[in-house]
């Protein structure tokens, strides 16, 4: 082999490597992975993870937001998905009140159906509700993501007990009079029964409350 045929040879295989390593970088993905930039804590607080339970007659709720590009549009998403575990949860608890008395009042499920006497509770929740959820404590992250800059914010939010049992016992007092009113307008005796003893139940609930 000649000396010019060897170092033509070298040179077009060291042209063949570095025309290779030139394409391989062009074709290197992004870095897709989010980095933790920043937080208001050096580590997460307890209360993000366990929430905590009820404690003197307060209960406690954490709320999370999804990621936003500003720390005032987490903030309001926090504080909107802590309003609705509230709700969330009082609907539960509601729902299993309302099976079990009704079950021992003999109730039909057309006067007192526990998913739509729920549903209305809950739309009743969220209006007797807004002023009373207290946000205590938030927890905020700053994160690098492919996109830009994300918050992602946790919230503690408090509310008493009281005020629950208060705008539940103020929701059953109203299903009291819409009982009556539908007794006195009913055509026939089985329906004003029915609706005479949804009133009763609606009584009772009121009595009882909902966090008892």
């Amino acid at each position: 082999m000649s000396r010019t045929f060897f170092l033509t040879l070298i040179s077009l295989t060291v042209l063949v490597i570095v025309s290779g390593c030139a394409s391989t970088g062009t074709t290197v993905p992004a870095d897709t992975q989010e980095t933790l930039i920043w937080s208001s804590a050096a580590e997460r607080p307890n209360w993000t993870v366990d929430e905590p339970e009820t404690v003197n007659g307060t209960m406690s709720f954490v709320g999370v937001s999804g990621k936003y590009s500003t720390e005032k549009g987490a903030r309001e998403d926090a504080r909107r998905n802590a309003s609705s575990a509230v709700t969330k949860y009082m609907g539960t608890l509601v729902k299993d009140k309302f099976e079990q008395v009704k079950t021992s009042f003999g109730l039909e499920s057309d006067v007192i159906d526990p998913t739509s006497a729920t549903n209305e509770f809950q739309k009743q929740m969220s209006v007797n509700m807004a002023n009373k959820v207290k946000m205590s404590k938030w927890y905020i992250e700053k994160w690098r993501t492919p996109t830009g800059t994300a918050h992602i914010i946790y919230v503690l939010a408090k509310v008493p007990e009281s005020a629950v049992d208060e705008s539940y016992k103020n929701t059953a007092k109203q299903m009291v009079k819409k009982a009556e009113r539908q007794a006195k307008e009913a055509g026939d005796a089985h329906a004003k029964d029915q609706a005479q003893k949804a009133a009763d139940f609606w009584k009772q609930m009121q009595e009882r409350g909902v966090t008892e």
